[in-house]
Formats: structure tokens, sequence, C-alpha cells
């Protein structure tokens, strides 16, 4: 199967359609925006001897087919297990899965109850009893970003990448699900849903692949974080703090998932994607550092959360970190960023480059629909750090991927894009060795398979949008 490198083959996976599930149980009717998968013979034939697996699997058969299959339901119910982590997602899962299937959920809900709590889960413990006692009325909450970037008056110069954080052994990294355990939408189902991962097991690609970089550089232990209860207020799906309030916007395209479940507005998300639905566990886990998406606002205020409780927070794509610029919080949040050795230590960060406050800057921008509104992301940094010192910048729009040439060619000695093909990648370099003093900076590039030899192959002319930037004279 295609891994799905640059995610082309998920737009089309995740072309929706309306479908009605009916939830007495949880709430009265649940109207879904369902994926319509339009190849399902992968998950047909996919061999696996785990019941969670393959009750998985016919659930995705199941939303790409509009057949429903009911009786998938008992692999969840009846599971067989003594990993309480599995049996926490199994009966979370037949919780919100059986009302819409007519059937009653309260042995779920308690079963869920016993298995979170077990775990260390108090705050989803304590909802699945309420849920249990139909007494769960959820709480919402709003996370303001506090940020401010001071530049003194006599400031010439800025030095961007400086920021950094320190690999440490036995350093405990959580991650979102997709595409670093597992990833339904490209056939990765081999993750046996157990609380911890192993280098050789991650996906290989995209956030999975930054985390093997990183496993290269320390012996890290990995803790994907599975299972995310949400709660609806309006037409917005959020994601819960260690406290069980709901604060964190997930997007709607992650409630879709075939491996979503949803009864009235409340739900569980197997396959976490995005910061914004890995905050209680992160915390619940006692993470240090968090990988996750960073593409919206909602995920941007779930890193400023987990940094404000002292996590470091590492976002390879990274579209929304302009909200970040200048933040207060005792954690380190960056985007897009070498992972490397530094005086025998792996780091992530620290490539200090320098750039005139007068200097001409070229700076990617578009105003196009997904996929290509990553396009954007340089474009969004320097438009923040405008708002606090003057620039000499250059917005560059762009129509379609491989166009960073037309960027290129203004003639400025500084750049601001974003590589994610083998083109874009290929023309930045010819660029760099034209002339020493050409530097660029990279935005959404940490997904792709190009930004990490970029960064080891030029250090003193390629770097990150670093949320600290330091001003000298």
């Amino acid at each position: 199967m295609v891994k799905n490198i640059l995610g082309s083959a998920r737009a089309n996976l995740l072309r929706t359609v309306v479908l009605c599930a009916v939830a007495p149980i949880l709430g009265a009717v649940a109207v879904r925006a369902l994926p319509e998968i339009p190849d399902l013979s992968g998950y047909q034939s996919y061999k696996t001897y785990d019941p969670i697996v393959m009750a998985d699997l016919r659930y995705i058969v199941w939303r790409g087919s509009g057949v429903k299959d009911c009786a998938a339901l008992s692999l969840y119910r009846d599971l067989r297990d003594q990993n309480p982590d599995r049996q926490l997602m199994a009966k979370a899962i037949a919780a919100f899965g059986e009302p819409e299937c007519g059937q009653s959920n309260m042995l779920a809900l308690k079963q869920a109850a016993e298995y979170a709590r077990s775990v260390g889960r108090k705050p989803e413990a304590d909802i699945f009893d309420q849920l249990a006692q139909k007494a769960f009325k959820p709480q919402f909450g709003k996370t303001d970003i506090a940020a401010e970037l001071k530049v003194p008056a006599k400031a010439k110069a800025m030095v961007l990448g400086e920021t950094t954080i320190v690999l440490k052994p036995g350093m405990r990294v959580g991650t979102q699900v997709e595409r670093v355990a597992r990833d339904w939408a490209s056939y990765e189902m081999r993750w046996d849903l157990s609380r911890k991962l192993i280098p050789a097991t991650l996906i290989g690609y995209h956030e999975g692949a930054f985390v093997h970089k990183i496993a290269e550089f320390a012996n890290i232990e990995i803790t994907p974080l599975a299972g995310t209860l949400i709660a609806k207020k309006g037409e917005q799906w959020y994601g819960p703090d260690e406290k069980g309030i709901f604060r964190f916007e997930v997007l709607p395209d992650k409630v879709t998932y075939p491996t979503t479940h949803v009864a009235g507005d409340m739900g569980w998300i197997e396959d976490t994607h995005g910061i914004s639905a890995v905050v209680s566990q992160a915390l619940e886990f006692n993470s240090q550092v968090v990988v996750g998406c960073g593409d919206s606002e909602g995920k941007a205020e779930a890193a400023f959360y987990l940094a404000q409780k002292g996590l470091d927070v590492v976002m390879p794509g990274d579209r929304y970190t302009n909200l970040l610029l200048g933040y207060k919080a005792k954690g380190v949040i960056i985007g897009t960023a070498p992972v490397k050795l530094v005086k025998g230590t792996g780091v992530i960060g620290h490539q200090p480059v320098k750039f005139m406050l007068n200097e001409p800057i070229a700076v990617e921008d578009t105003e196009e629909d997904y996929p290509l509104q990553y396009y954007d992301a340089p474009a969004r940094y320097f438009r923040q750090l405008t708002k606090y010192v003057a620039l000499n910048v250059r917005y560059v729009p762009v129509t379609a991927a491989d166009q960073i040439q037309s960027i290129l060619d203004l003639g400025t000695s500084a750049v601001a894009v974003r590589v994610a093909t083998q083109n874009e990648d290929t023309s930045l370099r010819e660029w760099l060795l034209k002339s020493p003093d050409h530097r660029a900076i990279l935005f959404h590039s940490g997904l792709y398979p190009f930004a990490q030899k970029l960064f080891e192959d030029f250090p003193t002319q390629v770097t990150f949008g670093d949320l600290h930037p330091k001003f000298t004279e």
C-alpha cells in the first residue's frame, strides 16, 4: 500500500457524506458527516489477530460502505485481555457505539470508568461514571495565549533558531496516534494499542518519522496518547484538559473518522490527531515532550496550555504557531526544527541564523484552500512578527506546489518558505549553494523528508521560525 507521504490519498479518503445515527442513550439523534472511502478492499482483506484492530477495520468498512455492522461491537464488548489500556479503549468504543445500534451502553460506560480509573485517568473515569448515571453536563473553558515580544529600541538584527529542547535519556515523549503509531487512512494498523512503542514500529512518515529521528539521538520512552473524550458545544467539538474541562477545539474532520465514535454531544477519538486531542493524556501520563500537529487555533492553544504546565511541545506541522510568537510559559514550543547532536547531546532546534532587520526577506504566502493552504505558514509568522518590529518583507503568493522559484528569483538573500516536494528541495538547495549569504527559514516543512537534510547540510544558512527571536544591536 502507498504510505501517503504527502497526504494526497488522505484528501480523497476524507470526502464526506452525511449519515444519521440514532443515539437513544446519550442523546436523541446524532447527525455525523462520515468519510466516503472509495476503496474498501484493503480493509476487507487486511489480516490481523487483534480483536480491537479487527473491529476497527470492520467499522472502517461500515462507514465507507454505509452498511451497518453492529456485530463488530461484540469484539470490543467481549474483549478478553489483561491490558487495562486496551480494555479502556474497547469499552469506551462500545459505550459510544452501542447507542447507534439501539443497544444499552450502561455496562460499557461503567466498565470504561473502571478501566480509566485503573490506568490513572481519573477525569475520564468520573465522566464515564456520570454518563452512566445520566448526570453528566460537560463544562467548557477557554485558553488565552499570553504572548509578547519586546524589541530593544536600538535593535538592528535578529537571530532565529536559538530555541532548544535538550533530549535526555529516558525522556517521556507523548505523541498523537495518527501518523505515529498507526494510520487508518493508509492501511497502517499494526499497533496493538498498548501504552509503549519502540522506534522500529513507528510509522515511517510525517510525525512518525520525526519521532523516529528523535529516537536516533536519545533513548526515549514513546507513548501514543490514544483515546480522547470529546464534547460538542454549538457546532464545535472540544477535547479536555487534565481536569475534564473541554477547552481545546478538535477539527470536525477528526470527528468524522471511522474510528471516532459519537453518541449525542459526546464522543471518543481512538486515533488522536493534533495537540488539542492529547492534552489530558499528556498530563496524566507525565509526558515531558509532546509531538503532534499544530495546524489550528485549538492546537496552538493546547500547546500553550501544556507549555504553561512545563511540558515541551513540538509541532512539525506548524501553520498556526504564529499565534504563539513570544509566548510566555515554562515549557518550550517549537514547530519545524532540526534534530541533531550538539557537543554530543541530542537536541531539537539550536540552529541560530542572523538576519538584519532592514534586509529584504521574500516570504511565501497563499490564498488557496486544501491542500495548499499550508503554504501561507511563512506569511502568518511574519505578519505576526511585524506587529512587533519593522521588517522589509516581500510577500509572494503561490497558487500551487513547486512555485518556490518565484520566491528565490526575487533577488533577496533571505527567504521564508515551505519545502514539501522534491522539486522544492532541489530548487532551494541550488539557491543556497550559490552564496553563503543565502539563508532560508523553513515553515510547515517538518512533516516531509527534506527538512532534516536541509538543516543538516546547511547549518549556517537554514533555520526555523523561532517563537522567541533574539534581537541584537
